[in-house]
């Protein structure tokens, strides 16, 4: 019983990593992973080992190589009949042991530094998501950029500037305070047709990797001062406008205090 349930577990955290549950079944997953530590740190393994895997470079062999790795797989398939003992130069073995332990290091870099990001990610959507289960996804409420600013500056040691985009067709419905790690963070509600977009600001230098969490896309990008993370459940396509919009209209409003 126990390892069938532990079977339908994985079943639901591959399913949960690569976007496929239905939003209401990634919600009651977030609530399971929130109370699960276990189930909490196989969801980390398992998304810092795929975006690893995913992120490491790819090289060609050099012709020449090739041709010598084909020349002598013929030269091992001639030689059937008679299997010939080989030792490896100790110029050979060397090199190769250099390389495993660079590409050892490299992966464990990788491991590390995705993992970093897909955890904040999973914070910044577990913020949209109790935003749409609370009665407003914002702690203010109001379309004026004027009201929304000074209201973050009154919380904040930093806060971000928010532009107006209602003529991008991102209409501005207010702000709330995320906590992400430790630290109160301010995120900007927008609107677009139905959908809410939830725009957290993060210290410049930490990088989220475009991704899709519980159904709902991820995307961020830095102007330098801060490192911005929209998340929604509309297309990746329309959030690269918003991006956008957002960083032109950023680039030229006035400082508001």
């Amino acid at each position: 019983m126990a390892e069938s349930l532990r079977d339908n577990d994985e079943l639901q955290l591959t399913a949960y990593c690569d976007g496929e549950l239905e939003p209401a079944a990634a919600v009651k997953f977030e609530w399971r992973l929130a109370a699960d530590e276990s189930l909490r740190a196989r969801y980390s393994r398992l998304t810092s080992l795929q975006k690893a895997v995913r992120s490491l470079p790819q090289f060609d062999l050099p012709p020449s190589l090739q041709a010598r790795i084909r020349s002598r797989l013929d030269a091992e398939r001639s030689s059937s009949v008679k299997v010939l003992r080989r030792s490896w130069p100790l110029q050979a073995l060397a090199a190769a042991a250099v390389f495993g332990a660079v590409l050892s290091s490299s992966v464990m870099m990788t491991i590390e530094h995705f993992g970093q990001g897909e955890e904040v990610a999973s914070q910044v959507v577990a913020g949209h998501i109790r935003g749409l289960l609370a009665p407003q996804p914002f702690d203010i409420a109001s379309s004026d950029r004027h009201t929304v600013k000074p209201w973050f500056t009154a919380r904040l040691a930093e806060s971000p500037q928010v532009p107006d985009l209602a003529a991008q067709g991102f209409s501005l419905l207010g702000g709330r305070v995320d906590v992400i790690g430790n630290s109160p963070v301010a995120t900007i509600v927008y609107k677009h047709a139905a959908h809410t977009v939830s725009l957290t600001t993060l210290r410049a230098g930490q990088d989220v990797p475009e991704q899709t969490i519980a159904g709902y896309n991820v995307r961020s990008w830095s102007d330098g001062i801060f490192t911005y993370v929209a998340v929604c459940d509309l297309p990746r396509a329309d959030l690269a406008a918003f991006e956008g919009a957002f960083s032109a209209a950023e680039s030229t409003a006035p400082e508001i205090n």
